[in-house]
């Protein structure tokens, strides 16, 4: 048996081989694990008190998740483990064998990598394989040759999520009613927020001189795609450049590149208007910079709000509205919910004005902001009655 005691949890393992959780405070059972085959070794909380691992002697290690009840990985390896203990941070995992000396060390994939989807342990039945560390050079390229031949004929028909971001596949929703994060990291979409600071101060102080002699290759200006447009030069009469032919052509090939990236955006979120499903679309937002993101943005800004033709200005008006139909699903959704309070911001910022201007957009701006104050006070509620049970459980004496 181990004791946790951040969560007052005591977990305990019997000759069943079944897992059961008691809260030592009310003094009732709480929770149940069955996977094991065999008699069960050793047993470890995680640092936050989120995590039960346990080991057993059918050479399995198996993670439960203590608030949603179920299994959220399991690895079987070559010998049967016999003690586990997993680091304050999550990051590593210390276990010893049967047969073996020396202590192994494990490191967290979910923190260094992209996760992977926990769908297929939930049930328990698939369990990942996974080789013992040798010392052998040799040996160790060959089993790793071996393992990349094998996940490489069991990936034939697997779909492509090397492009996924972290925390893709753990952050499904549990329940409607569950706000949950994106789990995206923080600079991201804070940086969506304070994206005018960071610019002020990136920009440069001295604007860039330009050289006294031409070189003697031929100009090339960068793109925003990274790629170099090699521009002739063009003299006059005089023998001077024609500069103004010059900057032409490149504000052509960038207004080419920003038109190209409009038009996938724009055509991906009517995709997922008509289907009611804007899951493609996140995905898609949540791959790009947080200065890419603002740019997408500004691309449907209307400049004159005053003096706004409908007629004109046909498709920044239907992109703005189904921006706004798309974060009321959103937020309806209570999906990825930090990144899309600070997609808001950021929208509002940009295209506040003309929303305003707008009274064919001013309706869907008012359905926005009924969801946005009915989940708001939800959450305050709740943040208000943990706060008030943590501080009626800090201040009591058992």
């Amino acid at each position: 048996m181990v004791y946790h005691p951040g969560n007052g949890l005591l977990a305990t393992a019997a000759d069943d081989m079944i897992l059961r959780l008691f809260d030592v405070t009310a003094m009732r059972l709480v929770r149940i694990f069955v996977g094991h085959m065999d008699r069960v070794t050793d047993l470890c909380f995680s640092g936050d008190g989120k995590w039960l691992l346990s080991s057993s002697m059918d050479g399995t290690i198996r993670v439960w998740d203590i608030i949603s009840s179920r299994q959220l990985n399991a690895m079987r390896m070559d010998s049967a483990v016999t003690a586990l203990s997993l680091s304050p941070g999550m990051d590593m995992l210390a276990t010893t064998h049967v047969g073996h000396n020396g202590i192994y060390l494990w490191a967290n994939r979910m923190i260094y990598s992209n996760a992977t989807d926990i769908e297929p342990f939930i049930n328990g039945k698939q369990v990942m394989k996974v080789s013992m560390p040798t010392v052998s050079s040799k040996r160790e390229s060959e089993e790793a040759d071996e393992n990349r031949t094998i996940v490489a004929e069991s990936n034939v028909n697997k779909p492509d999520v090397s492009g996924c971001l972290i925390g893709d596949s753990y952050s499904a929703q549990l329940t409607p009613e569950l706000v949950t994060l994106a789990l995206l990291p923080k600079s991201q979409w804070q940086s969506l927020v304070n994206l005018d600071i960071i610019k002020m101060r990136n920009k440069p102080i001295e604007p860039p001189k330009k050289p006294e002699k031409a070189p003697f290759f031929l100009p090339s200006l960068p793109t925003l795609s990274g790629e170099r447009i090699f521009i002739p030069s063009s003299t006059n009469g005089d023998g001077d450049q024609d500069e103004t032919r010059n900057d032409k052509t490149v504000f052509e090939a960038r207004g080419k590149k920003l038109g190209g990236e409009s038009l996938s955006f724009m055509q991906l979120l009517q995709s997922c208007a008509k289907i009611k499903d804007f899951t493609t679309f996140t995905n898609y937002l949540k791959g790009l910079s947080p200065s890419a993101v603002d740019m997408e943005l500004r691309l449907l800004q209307i400049v004159d709000n005053e003096n706004i033709s409908e007629a004109e200005h046909s498709v920044e008006l239907q992109g703005i509205g189904m921006l706004l139909d798309y974060f009321v699903n959103e937020v309806s959704c209570n999906n990825n919910f930090e990144f899309v309070q600070a997609l808001i911001r950021l929208f509002l910022k940009i295209h506040g004005e003309t929303i305003r201007c707008q009274v064919s957009l001013q309706e869907k701006a008012r359905k926005l902001l009924e969801i946005q104050s009915t989940t708001w006070q939800r959450l305050d509620t709740s943040f208000q009655n943990a706060r008030c049970m943590i501080t009626f459980l800090s201040s009591s004496q058992f």
